[in-house]
């Protein structure tokens, strides 16, 4: 496969990632430009089953070099809430419910630190694997198994005291 197919595939991953990183859809996506030009100048570098982990770490160091660059950390909230597709048969009630889930679990996985942060999202909601995830951050496997581990209980505790209705 080209190096332009490669890039054209993991394009969404390096903009959601950068997302969540950043925050913001701007600075989202003046990360992953950064993070796809090195993608495409390096690809043809990296061994073809470790493609995704690799495109995830750069994606995450290009998005918070962009921070550090401008001094800015994500503020709590910041990002956009988790957009998941919606059920054609729940009732007006239950969108409203569902929307503000995401809001608030948006809020507290904003509220989580680094490495935590990248961990829960690359897991829970890009569904990488605990190896892949490894590879991506550069952690040992059972350390990153502690830190996920972690930032979920960080995230119930975040949610549970912002929204303490939507926690079980």
């Amino acid at each position: 496969m080209s190096p332009d197919a490669l890039v054209r595939q993991h394009a969404d991953l390096v903009y959601r990632v950068a997302l969540r990183v950043t925050g913001t859809t701007d600075d989202a996506a003046d990360a992953a430009q950064d993070a796809l030009v090195k993608v495409w100048k390096g690809i043809g570098q990296i061994d073809p089953s470790g493609h995704r982990a690799w495109v995830c770490r750069v994606a995450r160091n290009a998005a918070l070099d962009l921070l550090r660059r401008r001094a800015v950390r994500p503020a709590p909230g910041r990002a956009e809430a988790v957009s998941e597709p919606e059920a054609g048969d729940l009732l007006p009630d239950d969108h409203a419910e569902a929307a503000d889930l995401r809001v608030e679990l948006a809020r507290a996985v904003g509220s989580l630190g680094e490495p935590y942060r990248s961990i829960l999202v690359l897991r829970d909601v890009e569904g990488l694997a605990y190896a892949e995830i490894a590879d991506a951050l550069e952690l040992p496997l059972n350390t990153l198994k502690v830190y996920l581990h972690r930032a979920r209980r960080r995230c119930r505790a975040a949610l549970a005291a912002s929204a303490p209705e939507l926690v079980p």
